[in-house]
Formats: structure tokens, sequence, C-alpha cells
């Protein structure tokens, strides 16, 4: 059964009038989208996460005015990326550790093997007397460090014979160098002074820190500083519901006091921090940082103000320590710097793959290219069992909260067998793409994993088709969802709607491919024209005629935050209690309200929702008395007064009702 919805306009005229103005407007603009994606406000103000797509096991060094962050990419060639700002807020990818590492027959997807959550996660990255370092534990190499005289690389390899388990790489002031390692515990290891090697072979590392009763899962990730004659090792703690410790001595190898440092979920329900460290501004400011695991998206940077009390630092906004922030002021640094965002569109029009394409695993160099068609993607067809086997398939992080990313593929390489599509890789893998099946074209939803063979779920055979727009969907709810055009105008649903959650410790990806399902069979190729990725500007100054979540804001006091659907990322309000509150502090209005919408779940009449400006006690801008729903989701509407075209809205809460649930609100 095919599900497919259509979007047209009713006047002919009118359709061509704007699709000749979209066409010209397309041909003029930039691929480039960033502020789309940015947490920069553009009002001195970011919002968390920093990145809002996959990013784990950040380590962030400041060179001069420069910053640069390394994160995990596990199997992901080329492999850790190497990340420029200038303020902490706008990122771009400028590099890679490496191209590629070949160590395991694994890496290469050789007779069926794959590393989809192995081979390198936690570096850590430091620069001394103009050489950049990189380290990282190698899954099942052991260690290995990079060096460059440049951030972006190249970066010559230096493999250890020792395994360092989530390194922190730590230059001391007297030049020796060291690595910080452990889970549960927490060993220092001496290198040598180039940095190439364990300074003796023998060295099984000294225990510095052992986990606090209580800490000890998933005690790791260490990041090691030294300011003002103090030795600062952060470590989470406690895995996805985690904390962030910090653990402080006057000598190297210790002892070390150790306590919580940050306990926040930061409007995430039911998750914590983990693994990052701090940096200070070449202005003096000191600023946190730690990932956030947002399931489905993967492991989001987050940023939070830092200051220091006692020698000990403290996280969070004033009056609040330990906590996190959603909203607020960005580092203060000198200049005005670019919106900017890792991920963006590409039209593959240059002679190189931008640094945002990452293969899946070790690329067939002689399968893929840029040249061959200039202007195109081409994936030359190797024979796989499915998704998840098929080499050079080019990956690139879903970004958040929702997104589309559309590509343009030409048929006319296909052979007998080939399968080329837009997909997302996931834990369950879905692929939407074109078969060619007896000499025919079909459209195809296919969906497997390594343990489910892949599996048809909708087909659409193609008559008279070169060309097809394909377009992957990520809901805010965590589905995925495709359609396909012949125009780029008019767009169809396809296939039923799929769920690819968090996965060995990735986020979702979107997928370009092209692989032979007939083994033995002649292979041909597939070429992508383009591909843009779209996505809604998600900080914290929303307008208030488009659908505002709850879970969505700055402050909150005294409620529970749930989710439907376990792992997922939408949550809403419920069990709400008398004098509960929220605070929404940047609502704009281009235009007058005169009514407010919320989507609620109630079984019981009861309770008042009261909506005032400015404060708790603050002007009555909206009084809601709650009726009973039944149990369903529904909506109820309430006028409102005038209001201007930004405010700070409260939202009270008055009586009692357990089984009253609020999703979202939105102005009429």
């Amino acid at each position: 059964m095919m599900y497919h919805s259509t979007c047209s306009f009713k006047c002919l005229p009118y359709l061509l009038i704007l699709g000749c103005i979209l066409t010209f407007l397309q041909a003029c603009a930039p691929v480039q989208r960033y502020v789309l994606l940015s947490s920069d406000n553009g009002d001195g103000t970011y919002t968390n996460p920093v990145i809002n797509a996959d990013y784990p096991d950040p380590d962030i060094i400041r060179v001069g005015e420069d910053y640069y962050m390394v994160s995990s990419s596990f199997v992901a060639m080329p492999g850790i990326p190497v990340c420029h700002s200038k303020d902490l807020i706008n990122w771009q990818i400028i590099g890679h550790a490496y191209d590629s590492i070949t160590f395991q027959p694994q890496y290469r997807i050789e007779n069926e093997k794959t590393a989809y959550s192995r081979l390198c996660w936690a570096p850590t990255i430091r620069y001394d007397e103009g050489i950049y370092y990189i380290g990282v534990n190698i899954a099942d190499d052991g260690f290995v460090m990079f060096k460059s005289t440049r951030p972006e690389g190249p970066y010559t390899m230096h493999k250890f014979e020792k395994r360092l388990y989530d390194p922190g790489f730590f230059i001391d002031d007297d030049g020796k160098k060291y690595v910080t390692h452990g889970k549960g515990k927490i060993y220092l290891t001496r290198l040598k002074d180039d940095a190439t090697g364990v300074l003796d072979p023998q060295d099984k590392g000294t225990l510095i820190i052992t986990a606090p009763e209580g800490y000890g899962h998933l005690f790791e990730g260490c990041h090691t500083y030294k300011r003002n004659g103090w030795y600062y090792v952060f470590n989470p703690a406690l895995g996805y519901d985690g904390v962030q410790m910090i653990s402080r001595s006057r000598n190297l190898y210790g002892p070390y006091e150790t306590k919580v440092l940050i306990d926040d979920d930061i409007n995430y329900a039911g998750a914590g921090v983990h693994q990052g460290g701090y940096i200070e501004t070449a202005e003096g400011e000191s600023w946190a940082y730690t990932f956030q695991d947002r399931d489905y998206m993967g492991r989001c940077l987050m940023l939070y103000p830092m200051k220091w009390e006692n020698e000990w630092p403290v996280v969070g906004p004033e009056g609040r320590p330990g906590k996190g922030v959603v909203t607020y002021r960005k580092p203060a640094v000198k200049g005005k710097h670019k919106m900017n965002y890792p991920h963006h569109s590409d039209s593959f029009d240059k002679p190189e793959l931008a640094p945002v394409w990452e293969f899946n695993h070790v690329p067939y160099k002689e399968k893929w290219s840029l040249t061959d068609r200039p202007g195109y993607f081409r994936i030359y067809a190797q024979h796989a069992k499915g998704f998840y086997w098929a080499r050079n398939s080019l990956t690139q992080k879903v970004t958040g909260p929702y997104s589309t990313g559309t590509v343009l593929l030409d048929l006319s390489g296909l052979k007998e067998g080939d399968f080329a599509g837009n997909g997302i890789m996931g834990r369950m893998m879905y692929q939407f793409g074109v078969r060619k099946k007896d000499n025919r074209f079909w459209l195809e939803m296919r969906k497997g994993n390594r343990n489910a063979a892949e599996m048809i779920v909708d087909s659409l055979e193609l008559k008279d088709v070169q060309r097809i727009y394909l377009r992957t969907e990520t809901t805010k709810e965590g589905a995925t969802r495709f359609h396909y055009s012949l125009d780029n105008r008019q767009y169809h649903r396809f296939g039923p709607e799929g769920v690819s959650n968090f996965w060995g410790f990735l986020g979702i990806r979107h997928a370009l491919c092209c692989y032979n399902v007939m083994k033995g069979n002649p292979c041909g190729y597939a070429d992508f024209d383009s591909f843009e990725l779209e996505s809604a500007h998600r900080g914290n100054h929303y307008d208030a005629f488009t659908e505002i979540d709850f879970f969505r804001y700055d402050d909150r006091e005294g409620m529970t935050l749930v989710r439907p659907v376990g792992k997922r990322p939408m949550q809403f309000l419920t069990d709400i209690k008398d004098s509960d509150w929220l605070v929404f502090n940047n609502l704009t209005f281009k235009k007058r309200p005169g009514k407010i919408t919320f989507e609620l779940q109630a079984l019981n009449p009861g309770g008042v929702l009261e909506m005032r400006r400015g404060s708790l006690q603050g002007e009555l801008l909206a009084s809601c008395t709650i009726q009973s729903t039944n149990g369903e989701w529904t909506k109820q509407s309430f006028e409102v007064k005038k209001l201007r075209k930004k405010e700070k809205v409260y939202f009270v809460f008055g009586g009692s009702n357990k089984s009253l649930s609020i999703k979202n609100f939105i102005f009429e």
C-alpha cells in the first residue's frame, strides 16, 4: 500500500509564476544556509544545544582568539572532525584528524563485517609550541596520537602499543606530557616528550582518582587542566541521566578531592549531561561545556557560564550553581562574527568533498567520484545484501530539532539490481530510493538492520522518469518520513512513517547510497546532483504565531516533563500542581493576537491557567479554565489582551488537576 499526500495550487497561472520566481531565487541563493540552524539568536544570546547534532565527547582548546573542537566519529571516514569558532557558538568543520584508518577488516566492511559503533571515540586535543595534538583510543587497536602544525591538518599518525581508555591529553608547565585515562578508576601515564609513545612501555599507569561512592558507573572521559597551581580533572558519571564531576589537587599525582559540578537536564526530561571540560576566553571568561544525549539526534554540544570560587569551578547562572542554561548571553569576545553551522547543503560543484561529509566506513576510492561528471557526486554500485553493508554511503548528521534533506538523483547510470537513494542510518536503517528491476525503475522504501533482512516496505513503478527528487524528513517527534517529487515543487508522501532511534552511540544520519542487490550482476552507478539541507531556526526567539512546544523555554519550576515514547524527543507537561509556573522570555508578535490555543489532555475538568506579563504577579493577559477532554488530546482556545512586539510571558497554574497534560500552544 502506498501512502502519499499532494500539495497543489488551484490556479495554474499562479503556479507557473511562482515556479519561475522560486527557480530564480534558488539559482541566486547560497547553498549553505547556516543562519537557519545556528544557535546564535542574533541579539547577543544563544540557545543550547550550541550544535543541535551529534557531536559526542567534545574537547575544546583556544589558540589566540581561535577555538578548536574535536569530537567522536566512530567508524565514519574521514574521522575526528576538527571544528573552528571565533565565539564558541558558531562552528564550522575545517578538517579531520585522518582520512581513513584501515587496521581492521571490519573498518572496510570486508566479509560483511562492520564497525558502526567502534573504531574511535573520546578524542582529546591540545596545542603546544606550534603543534596541534589529537589523541584518541582506537577501540580495537589501542591509543593513537595525531600531530600537525595546522589545526585543519593534514596530521601524521603515531600508533601506541597501549590502550589508554577515554584519554585526556595534558601538557604541564614544564612541557612534560601525560594522559589521564580509565573508567571507574582514573590513571595517569607519562608520554615521551614528542608525544609519539609512552615514556616507559612497562608503565601501567598510576592510579590518581577513584570514583566516589555512588558515582562509579561510567566515571570516565577525562579532561585535565592546570590553573593557579591547581590540577583539575573533569569526569562525567552515571551515563544517560548523568552528571559532570570535578576533581582537584595541588599535585598532578594526587590526592584529589572530587565533587559534582553539573547536575541538570537542561529542559530535556530524563537526561543529564556527560563528557566535557572548560575553556577560558582571551577576555578572561570561563565557560564549561558538555554533551547531552538527545536520543535520535545523538549527543549534542552544550555550553554553560562558569566562574571560580575558592579555586573551585562553579557552573551555572547566578543563583543556580550546578545548573545549565537554555538561553543565555554569548561569551564576551572581540568583534562581530558570522553565524555559522557545521552542516549545510552541497551542490557537489567542487573537486573535493566538503568536510561536512563522511563515508559510513573506509571508502573504496575507485568507486566514487566528483570529477567523472563535474557537478555531481557519483557512486559506482557494489554488491551488498542491504543498506547496512553498502560501501561508499555518503553521510551527514541529522540536525535538530527537525529537518529535511533533499537530493536530486539521476537514474540514467543504474543497471539491473542497482538501488540508489537518500536514506536514514540509525538503529533501523531506512532507505528511500530507486531500484532498477526488469529493466524498469521502481521507487522503494526499504528497511532493515544487522539482525533483520532488508525488506521492501512500499514500492511504486516510475514511468518515463530519469531524474527524481528524494526528500528525507526527521520530525520533532523523532519520526522519519519520505517524500518524492518530479519537479521540486510538488512533493508526495511515500511509505509509512519510520522510527530510527539512537544506535550504538550514534545519532541518526542522512545517507546517499548506491548498491546492487543481485550478487554477480554487472553494476552501474548513481549521480547525485545536489543535496539541500533545511531546518527551522531553533533558538528561543519564538514567533508566537507558530506552534510552540511546552518543553522549549528558559526556566521552569515544580513541573514534571514526560515523554510519550521512551528515548524520543517529544515531551510535555503533566501532573500540574497549584502555583506551578513557567516563563517564555522572548515571545515575538508580528501581529496582534486575539486568542491563544492550547493542545491539552484532561480526564477531569478543573484548574486555571493564567497568562501574565513580565512576572508571576504581572498584568493578567488571559485566564483559562480547563475543561475535561475525556483523556483525548484536544485544543482549547481563550481570549488574550493586547501584547507588545516582544514579551516575557509567564504561565501560572492555579488549583490542582493531576490528569492535566499540556503539549503546546499557539497564538491566533
